[in-house]
């Protein structure tokens, strides 16, 4: 599934470091899961949580067997966002299905941010390819525990491997990551550490006691014209090392 900030081309690199010493029966859990574009690579048991509580209703619907609509004309992805931006409460299946029109029907999977990107736009049809990626997952995810809540209220098995794909500093994000906490978050993952899991960080940046493990440049989409150079990396506390 595109998604901003996805891992998917840097997955088959980080996962080998991450799973290493992993044991059997034990949790790897992702956080910030959104696009499951890591978390789907991985097998036995498995924690997925992400804040956005219609990306985790879209999932648990699609794992579930639920069928959505594949054509997503420009009136449906209106209608849905005006509920999503609306006051009123919201249905479990008005929930799923914001969480599918946004993400299926937005450019670059921006979840009513990038505009309605179309079947039809100079001869490519955005929104098929978007589903089509995201249901070539599904064989993948339906064995996984979904929440919905933050980061900081996930209750996580003992000695898990969390690995926290956060929104980035300095970087476009999805509107609930805005003032993303992160003088919070790093100060959590040390007391994860300290309850003895091992955690690793994708990032730009960290403090200077994490760290990097990893590195490698790729270039990244601003927009559908604009590209920039990137170098993508993990990191651990320095304790894990």
């Amino acid at each position: 599934m595109e998604y901003m900030g996805s891992k998917s081309r840097i997955a088959k690199y980080i996962l080998p470091i991450i799973l290493k010493d992993r044991k059997d029966g034990q949790y790897y859990v992702e956080p910030f899961c959104g696009g499951c574009n890591t978390i789907d690579k991985v097998k036995g048991l498995r924690i997925g949580n992400d804040k956005n509580k219609f990306l985790i209703s879209m999932w648990k619907y699609l794992c579930n067997g639920i069928k959505f609509p594949i054509k997503i004309s420009k009136e449906t992805y209106s209608y849905y966002r005006n509920i999503y931006r609306g006051n009123e409460s919201i249905s479990d299946d008005d929930m799923a299905m914001i969480g599918w029109i946004g993400f299926m029907g937005s450019f670059n999977g921006r979840f009513f941010d990038g505009g309605y990107s179309g079947h039809n736009v100079k001869q490519r049809d955005y929104i098929s390819e978007q589903i089509r990626n995201t249901l070539s997952q599904i064989d993948n995810l339906k064995d996984i525990q979904w929440h919905s809540e933050d980061y900081a209220n996930l209750i996580i098995p003992n000695n898990s491997i969390v690995y926290c794909d956060i929104p980035y500093q300095g970087t476009k994000q999805y509107e609930i990551s805005k003032n993303f906490d992160y003088v919070r978050f790093w100060e959590w993952s040390r007391q994860k550490v300290n309850e003895g899991h091992k955690v690793f960080v994708s990032e730009y940046y960290a403090p200077n006691d994490f760290v990097c493990i990893w590195e490698h440049e790729l270039k990244t989409s601003i927009n559908q014209t604009i590209t920039k150079k990137a170098v993508e990396r993990l990191f651990v506390h320095e304790s894990q090392i």
